[in-house]
């Protein structure tokens, strides 16, 4: 399967509040087992559950370059030489990095490319959103977004990534 048949199976699973667990136990035991804790974010979370799922011969590596945090995530799959693009395509990994009055923070957010629609929007398969698209959520949705050159407050991509 590709990672986007892989994380289309996994829509409308939703956690508990304060992000303690998910609602499914299958899915809970899933998360856990890729190092999702009570309390943390979970996008980059469900996005390597989602890329060891579709890609079990690459499990160690992945597992390697995979961080809690998107910005750090990112950065490990740079510098592993891993191709990173800056125009959406299928079965790609998104990662934003978060803005506040122009200038980046240390948080971001993770998806799975889903569907492009043009050069510069596309539907991603996101968890921990919500449906204002905000990098803390409740759920794994779908999301139809768009790739922006400025952004003041909010979420701007870093790249898309070949895995």
């Amino acid at each position: 399967m590709t990672p986007s048949e892989v994380a289309l199976q996994y829509i409308g699973k939703t956690e508990k509040p304060g992000n303690s667990g998910f609602t499914d136990e299958d899915f809970e035991k899933r998360m856990r087992a890729v190092g999702f804790q009570k309390g943390h974010a979970w996008c980059a979370y469900f996005a390597e559950l989602v890329f060891k799922e579709a890609f079990p011969a690459k499990f160690f590596e992945l597992d390697r370059l995979f961080s809690a945090s998107t910005v750090q995530t990112f950065k490990n799959f740079r510098d592993a030489a891993y191709l990173i693009g800056y125009a959406p395509q299928p079965n790609t990994l998104v990662i934003w990095q978060s803005y506040k009055e122009g200038k980046p923070l240390t948080t971001g957010h993770a998806g799975i490319v889903s569907k492009v629609t043009s050069s510069w929007e596309f539907e991603s398969v996101e968890g921990n959103t919500n449906s204002e698209g905000g990098r803390e959520g409740f759920e794994v949705a779908v999301m139809h977004r768009k790739v922006l050159a400025e952004v003041k407050n909010g979420l701007k991509i870093l790249g898309f990534i070949q895995i």
